[in-house]
């Protein structure tokens, strides 16, 4: 096992950077080094055309 316990998908991570209170809420007392994201969610995240520097 990696000790990931949570797969978090790209609109989840979108909510994140983008402040959103739902995502925000739901992810709240969870620990950030038991989360992970797939290849793919990392390709949709690095080709979002308003990506910022420090974002990626």
């Amino acid at each position: 096992m990696n000790g990931l316990s949570y797969l978090l998908d790209t609109n989840t991570i979108m909510g994140l950077l983008k402040g959103n209170d739902e995502a925000i809420s739901i992810l709240s007392g969870i620990s950030l080094p038991a989360c992970g994201f797939s290849a793919i969610t990392r390709m949709e995240l690095l080709s979002y055309p308003d990506l910022a520097i420090d974002e990626e």
